[in-house]
């Protein structure tokens, strides 16, 4: 079985998938802090229902981000932590792809949102193929808004940060803009599905490579900046 854990926004989860990628047992919560209290005993649980011992784990998937620097570091940490002592594949896949993949599509561009604080937004712009079509950034609502631009044709926005705004969205748009639903589980269950995928394909990462995608710096402990520094660009797979 696959491992899939996700730490990468307040909402959090850890999965156990079959080898197709389907789902079997799943944890979800959501958490005003780093998901460090959470996670280990989810993951425990998720074991003990299943009656398997994380050794026999066949591989481990966990979401890269963007997301909360602490919470990133507590999802990777423990997901490289678990492929390192059991020998065992690991893939890691952005958040943002992992919001836009259900819902891709060859009639529009998707825009998947995620909430980056400071009452902005850390995006991603995909086409039909699940490739970039631009640079991810990170700024206020309106400023994206604007960059899309009311006349710039369909647009499918995606994930909790698009639902949040879902009439703010319609109404800059111009009739534009379809809002995609969205739970907290949908993010979950597209990880488990990909890294199942992936692992079948012979496509795991590099352990010792593996990283956080932060987007920008964290500002804990140095003056903040405002400057977008990419952390290990996720791949295209």
């Amino acid at each position: 079985m696959l491992l899939a854990i996700d730490t990468s926004s307040r909402y959090g989860g850890a999965a156990l998938a079959d080898e197709s990628g389907q789902v079997v047992e799943a944890r979800l919560w959501r958490s005003t802090a780093n998901h460090t209290a959470q996670l280990m005993p989810a993951m425990a649980e998720l074991l003990t229902a299943q009656g398997i011992a994380a050794a026999v784990l066949g591989g481990v998937a966990v979401a890269l981000g963007p997301g909360p620097f602490s919470a990133l570091r507590v999802g990777v940490s423990v997901a490289k932590g678990l492929a390192m002592a059991g020998g065992l594949p690991i893939v890691g896949v952005d958040t943002l792809r992992l919001e836009a993949g259900p819902h891709l599509t060859p009639d529009a561009i998707v825009a998947a949102w995620l909430d980056a604080g400071r009452n902005e937004i850390a995006a991603g712009w995909f086409d039909r193929n699940g490739n970039r079509v631009v640079d991810d950034a990170i700024a206020s609502p309106d400023d994206l808004l604007e960059r899309d631009g009311a006349d710039a044709g369909p647009m499918v926005y995606r994930g909790e940060a698009a639902h949040a705004r879902a009439d703010a969205i319609r109404e800059a748009r111009a009739g534009n803009a379809v809002i995609a639903p969205w739970t907290p589980a949908d993010r979950l269950w597209h990880l488990a599905a990909e890294g199942s995928r992936r692992l079948r394909l012979n496509e795991a990462d590099d352990l010792s490579a593996l990283q956080p995608y932060y987007l920008r710096m964290p500002t804990i402990g140095a003056p903040r900046q405002r400057d977008l520094v990419r952390q290990g660009r996720p791949s295209s797979r």
